[in-house]
């Protein structure tokens, strides 16, 4: 399924590692250099030190830093946080850059290759525009380094290429081309790591710099945006416990901020995302109860700010996401070796996603239901210049809009319009589904038989649409998920029903698949237990023998009325007289003809005395 404006951006979800880039490599057609390359980024190990490498040209051009500002007593933030922002950080803009060079201590041409690399290291550091940047060097030597203090001359003309090329001692490194070259590596690697860790310190106190500049009347966005990238700088340098802290005040301060309809998108869009990261973090931390707390204290928070009337379905989208996006990270905490118990399980909060989503549907039937002669709307008021928008949670015809009123009322009713007509093209439907098998499976493997019940129920209501709208392929598909519910708790009457709806016309699957429902069915109409459905693991499969077993055993004389009207039947049945006309009192032939399976049997009924 493609991505939604309901999606957390990845850049969000992802664990944010130190960006550090290396130039001077020629990884296509010089085998050392290819080596080294493999060595920085092939089987990282856990143990190794979370960084980001990647090779770039020495002319790259890097993001353009900004003009510092000296004072904010004029300024209007136009938003909170920019898209464009972690991307920036995670892969555009690095913390440190590294010059590979390949040169050795007795180098024939020693003052004309100092040079040369000194040119290099002023291109770099021009192409970084005045970014806080750390500069490396990295010698690419052919032979083994005596031990410190040992060669006279390299100590002499290290000393001399860090004067040439305006570098610390700190920010020269050698790295010979020897069998050790994964152990050289290792070292060089921690050495960025330092470096990584000094430039994220500076950035943070550099946000935090701006604090005395602000105030809390026309600035209020701003300490969401400081406490958001401080938080942010802070898992760069894998300080989590740090950005936890940030993160919770930029959560406070979030839900601080003036609300009103044309500003809720973007402060619940916020709150998401600082909600996801605390929960993350919790989780991390091995502190689940204080993730499950944030996570309920967040919609507490933010269930009643809807936003625009019109729009309704939107909330209740952003809802399901949430509950979907808390269920993810919980799942992914288990599978790190959290202890999930039946009370406490992702299943509770892929089920209320689930939910959410439904709601999601029936509001966007009543608020899209246009009329066939309205069009959507032209120029289109979703679109952007640049294709994507400037910050988070705004909306595309009135960007960087902070007052409480929109500034062109025919923009809003064509923005809007725009929105609901794209709402009538989601599948609703797909994501009840997705998010209710998630559920199942949860409820299954935590073993919450009364839950997964209630849950097969909520099948039923998908089933009516997919009748109703003869997708008989999706159908098909949730009836089996249905059946095989059914199997598994024993519930006979549901079997019954299901079965009897598979073998049917609508129904697209194989022969032999229909041929198995049926001697299934026809077991149980006997009163024997059914073969298990396909699918169904081995110790639940068992489970549901023994019910069965049960169920079968205390059946006796059980009648099941099966209300077909609601189905699509496995029998069609038609009439036929034989005759275009009757007399009063004369008897009436007609045949009823019905049909199983594409089989057709006819069946001769002979009636006196048909009154008409």
């Amino acid at each position: 399924m493609s991505p939604t404006q309901w999606d957390l951006p990845p850049e969000l979800c992802c664990r944010p590692m130190a960006f550090v880039a290396l130039t001077g490599l020629d990884v296509t057609y010089n085998a050392i250099h290819r080596a080294i390359w493999d060595a920085f980024c092939a089987n990282r190990r856990a143990d190794r030190v979370p960084i980001s490498f990647k090779v770039l040209p020495g002319d790259h051009e890097y993001p353009k830093c900004r003009t510092k500002r000296t004072s904010y007593e004029w300024y209007i933030p136009k938003g909170i946080l920019k898209t464009g922002w972690m991307n920036k950080h995670l892969n555009l803009v690095p913390a440190l850059l590294v010059l590979f060079y390949e040169l050795d201590w007795d180098d024939a041409v020693w003052k004309e290759k100092q040079s040369e690399c000194a040119t290099k290291v002023e291109i770099v550091r021009t192409s970084l525009q005045g970014r806080n940047t750390k500069v490396a060097v990295v010698l690419i030597q052919k032979k083994t380094p005596l031990p410190p203090g040992e060669d006279l001359v390299a100590s002499e003309r290290a000393a001399s290429l860090c004067n040439a090329c305006d570098l610390s001692g700190k920010s020269l490194f050698v790295l010979p081309h020897t069998d050790h070259l994964v152990g050289y590596i290792i070292r060089l690697e921690n050495a960025f790591y330092e470096h990584a860790q000094t430039y994220y310190y500076t950035e943070i106190r550099r946000v935090k710099s701006h604090k005395e500049f602000l105030n809390k009347t026309t600035h209020q966005l701003l300490f969401v945006r400081h406490q958001f990238k401080i938080a942010f700088f802070s898992e760069l340098k894998q300080d989590t416990q740090n950005s936890l802290k940030y993160y919770r005040t930029a959560y406070s301060l979030v839900h601080e901020l003036r609300t009103h309809e044309t500003n809720m998108l973007e402060i619940k869009t916020m709150a998401g995302f600082i909600n996801y990261k605390i929960c993350r973090l919790c989780f991390q931390h091995n502190t689940p109860l204080d993730a499950i707390a944030q996570f309920r204290k967040h919609i507490d928070l933010c269930k009643k700010k809807i936003g625009s009337a019109e729009l309704a379905f939107e909330h209740t989208a952003w809802m399901s996401k949430q509950f979907q996006s808390f269920g993810d990270l919980f799942d992914e905490a288990i599978k790190l070796g959290l202890t999930a118990i039946q009370t406490q399980n992702p299943g509770f909060y892929y089920q209320q996603a689930a939910y959410y989503a439904q709601e999601r549907k029936q509001q966007a039937t009543h608020l899209c239901a246009h009329e066939a002669s309205v069009s959507y709307p032209t120029p289109d008021h979703l679109e952007t210049p640049s294709g994507a928008l400037d910050f988070y949670g705004q909306r595309a015809w009135r960007q960087g809009h902070q007052s409480i009123d929109p500034p062109h009322m025919e923009k809003e009713k064509g923005g809007i319009l725009a929105l609901q007509m794209k709402e009538k093209d989601v599948p609703h439907s797909e994501l009840i589904i997705a998010l209710l098998s998630n559920a199942v499976a949860q409820f299954k493997k935590y073993k919450c038989p009364r839950m997964k019940s209630h849950l097969s129920e909520l099948l039923d209501y998908v089933m009516c649409d997919y009748r109703t709208e003869r997708w008989w392929s999706l159908l098909t598909s949730i009836l089996s998920t249905a059946l095989r519910c059914s199997y598994l708790m024993a519930h006979v009457k549901d079997y019954i029903t299901y079965s009897m709806e598979l073998v049917g016309r609508a129904s697209t699957l194989r022969e032999e698949q229909k041929s198995r429902i049926e001697k299934n069915l026809i077991k149980v109409l006997m009163n024997e237990v059914p073969e298990a459905e396909p699918d169904c693991d081995q110790a639940s499969a068992k489970a549901a023998q023994a019910l069965w077993s049960d169920r079968m055993s205390l059946a006796g004389s059980n009648e099941f009325t099966i209300e077909v009207q609601d189905y699509v039947p496995f029998v069609q049945c038609k009439a036929k007289f034989l005759s275009p006309s009757f007399h009063v009192d004369d008897p009436v032939q007609l045949h009823v003809y019905l049909r199983h399976r594409g089989k057709c049997h006819p069946q001769f009924f002979h009636t006196n005395k048909f009154k008409t």
